[in-house]
């Protein structure tokens, strides 16, 4: 009989395992915080490329990419239960993005 290697406990323990769905409140997290990027990002481009003349390409790339970095949230948001990898790193980037907009008030 063929050896097949079997999963450790401890590997489900940390997240190994299937990952739970989103439900509705982590997919509006995903929509709010594509919306903000995508906001910031067009208006970083609409600055720099029509209203500022001097402007540098590095603000163009820095807008664009904020710009596409939005579209991928507000686009992974539907099917983000199909995807976990891509669900994860999108839940990494929309707390980042909430959490450091939106600090909670230190006391």
């Amino acid at each position: 009989m063929a050896y097949v290697a079997q999963r450790d406990d401890a590997e489900e323990a940390i997240g190994g395992g299937r990952a739970a769905p989103l439900d509705h409140v982590q997919r509006r997290r995903f929509l709010h915080s594509g919306r903000i990027l995508l906001t910031g990002g067009w208006l970083v481009l609409m600055y720099t490329t029509i209203g500022n003349r001097v402007a540098n390409a590095e603000h163009a790339l820095v807008g664009l990419a904020l710009l596409l970095l939005g579209v991928f949230l507000i686009m992974l948001s539907p099917v983000a239960n199909q995807f976990p990898g891509a669900a994860r790193v999108g839940a990494a980037v929309a707390d980042a993005v909430i959490f450091y907009l939106f600090a909670p008030g230190m006391n």
